[in-house]
């Protein structure tokens, strides 16, 4: 605590929760992130007060801190933290820093796709500069945003498939390359959101090629990135690329027999292990594609390459689609027997077989368990005797005898040999590569694209908070996609604390107690970067001034030695924290 001499007044004292603060600014600067964006994106000569480089990282700071990407709310909590941020950030706060129209002159700034391209390109080799970052291989992929805008002619929000969800918003589709196996981003581009993914993925390709300066890459992707051109193109420039096939055109009708074969023995299989886990087997073979391709002078060409087509049984896949079979024959035998309900009011009698055979033949088509069900039903009828004329039924009264029949399902039988040999079916995936089998072998193939998780954990990040990416709350062009850029930026930041963290943690052969509410003897050794980042927030670190007539006192609340080992494992000096009490007379 702060002890005052007596005699001085005490003229004010102030109070500024500083909590991550530091940590998120201390990291950024450690990249040159404040000078690498304001040399790209430059600041008005008339501007006074923080530099743009300055208020970007300013603003990652709150929305890392705060869990809110909104502008409106950052000036008011900045000022919340002069002194803190003024320190951090190496100038001190003025009125309008942050303020609604000078974050809205960074967003515009970020979205010109020169100064973003030269930006990714310094920040990478600045991360790499301090960090030991593997590039083993490049993972491709694409997620959507939403936001409730309105559609407009050439605009980014529009009307298309949602990975959230939302089909009834406007989306904006966000693609990333990110390194394996760390999973950092490397680039990302914004595309309207009903844009097709196929053509996206070689703009894609060739920025990761500037930004690396490298040849020879593996470019793991998804079926949508599977074209014959796109694979040309990866092929032609010396690079290699890895992907399932999607099931469509000629892939579609030899997948069949590439099956048949090794399910009837007729094709030997190779068994693939994750450590001592067995995760699928498979076989391949060796091919050549041939197709048009560019060259850097724009020129087309016949290429022709070698590629291999490796058919994989996934057994989780398998287990997944197992489950998914049993569910449609359950629902498929429930829909069977809704075709003949009991007799009732308001219910219709099958009166027709045919009819009812062809509902049974749609139902097995509709769930597609086709030969996997039988089916018995029998004809039930009844007789009515109708009198004719008045009075009441006599032996001599005329009557006339009518006798209707009607068809009701007796019994769904399961064809247990049949489900068996749809289930060895199962699990079953294309995979092409151009990569020699030196470089790649077939379990490594599977390993490899396995390893995509690390991109969809990025998209989990920017998509959860404290960056929740959807609903974007900018409604500009321009702003929505500086927006987007200014939150991979923030990304990068969290999964650089994330990676190094646990690789500390394993170096160290360490865990980490206290990260979790409720449960103070938890240990892990896969700390998320949120939850880094929340162990500083619940400590409720204070800094506090008091100002006297015989000058200023400070006091900041003790890290602790998780936060301390945080630090270490970023490479960040406690300083960070500690700098920021001064005591001037």
């Amino acid at each position: 605590m702060v002890i005052l001499c007596r005699m001085a007044e005490i003229l004010s004292i102030q109070h500024e929760r500083i909590d991550d603060v530091p940590l998120i600014i201390g990291l950024a600067k450690q990249l040159r992130m404040i000078e690498i964006l304001d040399t790209h994106l430059g600041t008005h000569g008339l501007q006074q007060g923080l530099n743009n480089g300055q208020l970007a990282v300013g603003w990652m700071s709150y929305i890392l801190s705060q869990a809110d990407h909104r502008k409106s709310a950052v000036r008011d909590w900045a000022h919340t933290l002069p002194h803190t941020l003024g320190q951090l950030l190496g100038q001190p706060l003025r009125e309008v820093d942050f303020s609604d129209d000078r974050l809205g002159g960074v967003l515009r700034r970020l979205s010109v796709d020169t100064a973003w391209e030269a930006i990714e390109r310094e920040l990478w080799a600045a991360t790499v500069a301090v960090y030991e970052l593997p590039v083993s291989g490049v993972r491709l992929d694409s997620t959507t945003a939403y936001g409730y805008h309105q559609p407009s002619e050439g605009g980014l929000m529009h009307p298309g498939h949602s990975k959230d969800h939302r089909p009834d918003l406007s989306q904006v589709k966000l693609m990333a390359a990110a390194a394996q196996p760390g999973g950092q981003l490397l680039v990302c581009d914004v595309h309207p959101g009903q844009a097709a993914d196929d053509p996206l993925y070689l703009p894609l390709i060739e920025r990761v090629r500037r930004l690396l300066g490298r040849e020879g890459l593996l470019y793991v992707g998804d079926c949508k990135m599977a074209a014959l051109a796109t694979r040309a193109q990866i092929a032609f420039h010396q690079d290699y690329y890895l992907m399932p096939l999607p099931l469509t055109g000629a892939t579609a009708t030899a997948f069949g027999p590439w099956v048949t074969a090794v399910v009837e023995g007729d094709q030997e299989a190779t068994l693939i292990w994750e450590g001592e886990r067995l995760i699928g087997a498979g076989y391949e073979w060796e091919r050549e594609p041939s197709a048009r391709v560019k060259d850097p002078q724009g020129r087309e060409q016949n290429w022709t390459w070698k590629e291999r087509v490796q058919v994989v049984r996934s057994g989780a896949l398998a287990q997944a689609q197992q489950a998914a079979l049993e569910k449609r024959l359950q629902a498929a035998a429930a829909a069977v027997f809704a075709l003949t309900p009991s007799p009732g009011r308001g219910k219709h009698p099958q009166r027709e077989e045919a009819l009812l055979r062809a509902a049974i033949a749609g139902v097995m088509e509709r769930y597609d368990v086709v030969g996997l069900l039988q089916v018995h039903w029998q004809r039930q009828e009844s007789t009515t005797t109708h009198y004719q004329g008045p009075g009441r039924p006599g032996p001599q009264r005329p009557s006339t005898t009518q006798t209707q029949g009607h068809y009701v399902i007796t019994q769904v039988q399961r064809q247990e040999a049949a489900i068996a040999a749809r289930c060895r079916r199962l699990g079953w995936r294309v995979y092409v590569t151009n990569a020699p089998v030196e470089r790649l072998s077939l379990p490594q193939a599977v390993l490899s694209y396995r390893a995509g998780w690390v991109l969809e954990r990025d998209f989990h990040l920017v998509k959860d908070l404290p960056l929740g990416l959807s609903p974007l709350f900018v409604w500009k062009e321009d702003q929505i996609k500086g927006l987007l850029r200014l939150l991979t930026l923030a990304l990068r930041l969290l999964t650089l604390i994330e990676s190094q963290v646990r690789q500390g943690l394993a170096n160290a052969q360490q865990t980490f107690q206290g990260l979790y509410e409720g449960q103070a003897n938890r240990a892990t050794t896969q700390p998320t970067a949120k939850r880094l980042l929340r162990a500083f927030a619940r400590a409720q670190l204070t800094l506090t001034t008091v100002e006297t007539t015989a000058g200023r006192e400070g006091h900041l609340t003790a890290l602790s030695p998780l936060h301390q080992q945080v630090l270490q494992f970023l490479r960040l000096p406690a300083s960070l924290y500690t700098a920021l009490v001064y005591n001037s007379s």
